[in-house]
């Protein structure tokens, strides 16, 4: 019979018996449902609530850092790469860390921590940022092969020219004069499509034309 020719009476009858047959899964549907909303939007509050958390102990690390208090900026970058492993804030905080060993002269324990930013990062740009600085380490200690291997692993464009650089640092090292030569010349040519002189590089330039003797790389280990 069409529920348009259906009484009052015998349609409330009908969704009786629709809901008696029905309505433990509507109910279990329904639940299911609202646990998910809430679920979705505890798990946005948590969110946001572990990220406002770990920028406040990254504000803390810098202000630790600017006062020089290398034993409270360890504290917090510990806590920072022990709670929030997943954010940005553990990687810059590793990178930081590695600044205070090379200062302490903690070569061993600067490699670990870049390791760990290459190895674990989630973020590419910073990954690179920590095979360029190990690099520069390992070219420090002569562990020619093993820089080039790192350098090979960056990969973002924007370090192209560094990483060219540092290239030609291990080949001058090496008394590889001409590849040296060549890998400053790639470099000074993608510095200069961006706008930019780089002294050093003009210098190392001039160093292999009036000497062969190598020398020590000028960049900065941290």
């Amino acid at each position: 019979m069409s529920t348009v020719y259906m009484t009052e009476v015998e349609q409330i009858e009908m969704l009786k018996k629709w809901w008696k047959r029905h309505h433990r899964v509507f109910v279990t549907t329904l639940s299911v449902v609202l646990l998910l909303i809430s679920g979705g939007r505890y798990w946005q509050w948590h969110q946001h609530k572990h990220l406002e958390d770990a920028s406040n102990a990254y504000e803390h690390l810098m202000v630790a850092f600017s006062s020089q208090d290398s034993e409270s900026v360890q504290a917090y970058a510990q806590q920072l790469v022990s709670h929030y492993s997943d954010t940005v804030y553990a990687d810059t905080a590793r990178l930081i860390q590695v600044k205070l060993f090379l200062a302490a002269g903690e070569y061993v324990q600067a490699k670990l921590t870049l390791q760990a930013v290459t190895d674990h990062s989630k973020f590419d740009v910073l990954a690179d940022v920590a095979r360029l600085r190990l690099a520069r380490i390992l070219i420090f200690e002569k562990a020619y092969d093993s820089a080039l291997k790192e350098l090979d692993r960056v990969k973002n464009s924007n370090y192209s020219s560094l990483r060219t650089e540092l290239r030609g640092d291990i080949f001058y090292a090496q008394s590889k004069l001409k590849k040296a030569d060549h890998e400053y010349q790639a470099a000074k040519s993608d510095t200069e499509k961006s706008g930019i002189n780089n002294v050093f590089l003009e210098m190392k330039r001039h160093n292999l034309r009036v000497s062969s003797t190598p020398v020590q790389t000028v960049h900065s280990l941290s």
